[in-house]
């Protein structure tokens, strides 16, 4: 098995399992409320930011194809503000629900199963958009590659949002994992953190600088036109946290610092 065929493998085993955001939610899967709750947390509390900083009120009667679709959580903001919505996962239980989110609106969709390398996915499109899904991939730089070259228009965009080396979340992956004695490698230790995957069979996990970051999409023929860090939640500030708004400049400007997140819009 190559190291994307493994990172494929690990990835379908660990979100088939359980997918990404259900612990958000205490109704049963697919249901409105299920999905109302998880969406609440995502924009009200965890990524407050993902709707402004991406543009999505800018996005009508343009084909998007979502890397990644979730629980379709992103995809359904897209396809109200009008986006002609597509998305692709490995994940048959992501895929599933992502389908229940879209038929509980009654919205458009096409969905794809499979790898995007092998997979024809209809391109040309005019935006590519990835949250939290590129840096579990081993291979990125060949996706990204695959991205500029096959997937979208000339002058299309790359609308990504990847993990930060410099962050609290970090920080604490890394004194946690000392603190337990270190009697597992740090990747497997922050999967398992991050991800929720079983111990010993983590996801695929990077995390980098924004140079680093940048450096690599501009490899791949990416021009960088918007960047922020951001994704500092109230929990991160000790008695006074609670009382600061998830979208408020106090946290903004603590997430431009030690975010969990880089974003990166790219044409």
């Amino acid at each position: 098995m190559t190291d994307l065929e493994g990172s494929i493998s690990a990835a379908r085993a660990t979100w088939n399992r359980k997918t990404v955001g259900s612990q958000r939610s205490n109704s049963e899967a697919g249901t409105l409320e299920y999905f109302e709750q998880i969406r609440a947390y995502r924009y009200g509390y965890e990524t407050p930011f993902i709707q402004s900083f991406f543009q999505f009120s800018e996005i009508s009667g343009q084909r998007v194809l979502e890397i990644g679709v979730g629980q379709g959580i992103d995809g359904v903001e897209m396809a109200r503000n009008g986006a002609l919505y597509s998305g692709i996962d490995v994940t048959e239980a992501h895929l599933n629900l992502t389908r229940q989110n879209f038929a509980n609106h009654t919205l458009p969709l096409t969905l794809f199963h499979g790898d995007l390398l092998r997979t024809d996915v209809g391109a040309p499109y005019d935006v590519v958009y990835s949250f939290g899904v590129i840096h579990h991939i081993s291979a990125e730089e060949e996706y990204l590659r695959h991205v500029r070259a096959n997937v979208l228009k000339p002058g299309g965009r790359l609308m990504i949002a990847v993990y930060s080396k410099y962050s609290v979340f970090n920080a604490y992956m890394i004194a946690t994992w000392l603190l337990k004695g270190r009697s597992c490698r740090l990747d497997d230790w922050r999967s398992q953190v991050a991800e929720l995957s079983e111990p010993g069979s983590p996801v695929t996990i990077k995390i980098r600088s924004r140079r680093e970051v940048q450096r690599m999409l501009e490899r791949c023929g990416f021009t960088v036109e918007r960047y922020a860090k951001r994704g500092f939640v109230q929990a991160y500030v000790p008695i006074v946290g609670k009382r600061l708004s998830p979208n408020g400049a106090v946290l903004t400007a603590l997430g431009s610092l030690l975010g969990w997140y880089h974003c990166f819009i790219c044409r």
